[in-house]
């Protein structure tokens, strides 16, 4: 028996110190071309005949002096290089492999780059298009067009201390977003940007004077109750309800407008057996003009984010004489909004980490306000959660779950 297990042992030992077959020796390649790309290259080439082949590897240093080995199988002609600091012109080294690890004869092929798309990324900030000033702040809009990953960084320049400060670091592989900086005076004040990619190349400080526009809080909102009906199935009273997940006790207003513990508390404000579309009316008792709808899903359960509870797609309204019955003929558009997952994970997914962190932030919608003067009431309707459903019928538990919202923006009278 002892024998018999020897033998087994050293049967496995023999197959991982060596390979079980040594392939041909393949040809060189030959009709090596390349096509510029950003910050690398798309080399092409004729691959050898044998069929041991199993793939082709490319080999080549970065500015930094990192080595980097690239590879593309046997089913395709072209390899990519990338990771390359700035537009030149580099050597790469080629082999095809066999069977058993086998290389060819090497080729080199002199590549020219393309611009980096993390430089290409950073010179868009110098335009009003993708860094500019809002309510309460700046805003950083992204266009990622390689989908790779990169750390985006917002400082600014603090007078006092005559340093720069971080504001804001996202780390994402997204291909476009927005990062919204809040916070802030309205006064002149010197922003900048500075963009990493995933292979440690850092961009030059794009730096901008911008000047925010001053923004607060639209505080003491209250649920409006001088509707009798918003639709034929939600009625206002009967099928809006408060939901404390731990006490079960808590006033309508003080869960859903409180601003305390929201990241983590267990507490959800709901539209309970709602249909969905579902609506909910706020009363600002002053008028006031929106810049911002920042919301909170159900944070203190990770499961729950970005799933059945969770609002993804809404609408906001706004009135000031809105009609008794509940129709819409009293109410202006104010935008449609649609929420982001950072991750891109599917539907049915557990949020990952940057998922958790960007919700716990809760999330910004801004509104692109075109209406002169100001509304006292607004209306907020929940087109579908993040399972896509647009209609579904009365009776279903659940329908919306919401930890905290906020309306941001200026009154006007």
């Amino acid at each position: 028996m002892l024998m018999a297990i020897g033998n087994l042992l050293s049967c496995k030992e023999d197959i991982g110190l060596s390979a079980a077959r040594i392939g041909e020796k393949p040809e060189a390649l030959k009709n090596i071309k390349f096509a510029e790309a950003p910050g690398g290259a798309i080399i092409s080439y004729d691959l050898p005949t044998t069929s041991d082949l199993r793939y082709v590897k490319a080999t080549y240093t970065l500015e930094n002096g990192k080595t980097m080995v690239s590879k593309a199988s046997m089913y395709d002609n072209q390899v990519f290089v990338q990771g390359y600091a700035e537009i030149g012109e580099h050597d790469v080294q080629l082999v095809a492999v066999s069977v058993g690890d086998v290389e060819s004869e090497e080729s080199t092929i002199r590549i020219k780059t393309g611009k980096p798309n993390y430089i290409k990324l950073a010179e868009s900030f110098q335009s009003d298009e993708f860094f500019y000033s809002t309510f309460g702040g700046v805003n950083v809009k992204y266009t990622n067009e390689d989908a790779s990953n990169i750390i985006l960084s917002v400082f600014k320049f603090d007078e006092t201390e005559n340093e720069w400060q971080v504001l804001n670091q996202t780390y994402t592989k997204a291909k476009e977003g927005i990062i919204r900086v809040r916070g802030e005076d309205a006064e002149p004040i010197k922003f900048a940007v500075v963009v990493r990619d995933q292979w440690g190349n850092v961009s030059d400080t794009i730096q901008r004077v911008l000047t925010p526009q001053e923004e607060f809080e639209i505080k003491e909102l209250l649920i409006y109750n001088g509707i009798t009906a918003y639709s034929d199935m939600n009625r206002n009273g009967d099928y809006i309800a408060n939901y404390n997940a731990q006490s079960n006790t808590a006033a309508m207003q003080v869960s859903l407008f409180d601003g305390d513990g929201h990241p983590t508390q267990a507490k959800q404000w709901w539209g309970k057996a709602a249909p969905v579309p579902f609506q909910f009316t706020l009363d600002a008792r002053r008028k006031a003009q929106i810049s911002r709808v920042k919301m909170w899903g159900r944070n203190d359960n990770n499961s729950l984010l970005f799933q059945a509870t969770h609002p993804k797609e809404f609408e906001l309204y706004g009135s000031n004489a809105p009609s008794s019955d509940g129709s819409w003929e009293s109410w202006t558009l104010l935008g449609t909004f649609e929420g982001v997952r950072p991750s891109g994970l599917a539907f049915g997914t557990n949020a990952n980490a940057e998922d958790i962190e960007y919700a716990r932030k809760g999330e910004d919608f801004e509104v692109n306000w075109s209406e002169p003067g100001g509304f006292k009431y607004f209306r907020i309707k929940i087109n579908c959660t993040w399972n896509g459903v647009r209609e579904q019928p009365l009776g279903n538990a659940l329908t919306v779950a919401i930890s905290e919202l906020k309306l941001f923006g200026k009154y006007v009278d």
